[in-house]
């Protein structure tokens, strides 16, 4: 049975959680800092007095609590983040649907039906939009050229658009601009 209190530490944890994704002006940082609140298992010292086994419990409850507000959170941020290829976005799913699977589960082994329940819709949700989203980009190739070659040529001949240069420059992260590196990833298209 929840009582006022119980509702009132939830909302506060999930305000918590929800700051921490406000705070951040990038929806990655967000991603990055909410899945690693996600997975974060608290720890109790252990103990045969029986205190020490009702603080282990609330402990492994409040841990559960801040997980569950957590991925709520995560969902919201990848709502907010853009993908930056195909191949980011298959990245950044697989990672959110394994911190919502080990929290799922968690859920059915604890017969927790309506948690069980609203975790797995939240996940499909999550799942269908970046999957959505990411069908729509360009994904990432190898490109291996045979020497060292300026940003602006590559561009060129990679896409027919020299404006595309910077995009090269930031995937590569090169000494210098004019000297790109004989083997990174760009957009296919």
């Amino acid at each position: 049975m929840t009582t006022a209190t119980d509702n009132g530490y939830c909302a506060s944890v999930q305000a918590l959680t929800e700051s921490l994704r406000a705070a951040c002006a990038d929806p990655a940082d967000a991603i990055r800092l909410l899945l690693s609140l996600a997975t974060w298992t608290p720890t109790a010292l252990p103990s045969t007095a029986p205190v020490g086994a009702a603080i282990a419990t609330l402990v492994g409850a409040m841990g559960q609590t801040l997980r569950r507000c957590a991925l709520v959170s995560l969902a919201n941020a990848c709502a907010e983040y853009e993908p930056s290829s195909y191949n980011d976005a298959l990245s950044i799913r697989a990672q959110v649907v394994q911190a919502f699977d080990v929290e799922i589960l968690a859920a059915a082994d604890a017969y927790q039906d309506a948690t069980y329940q609203a975790l797995r819709s939240l996940r499909t949700t999550v799942v269908i939009d970046i999957t959505t989203r990411g069908a729509q980009l360009a994904a990432l190739i190898t490109v291996t050229t045979p020497a060292p070659d300026s940003a602006l040529p590559l561009a060129y001949r990679l896409y027919g658009d020299a404006t595309r240069a910077d995009d090269l420059i930031s995937r590569a992260d090169p000494v210098h601009p004019a000297f790109m590196p004989t083997s990174f990833e760009a957009l296919q298209s």
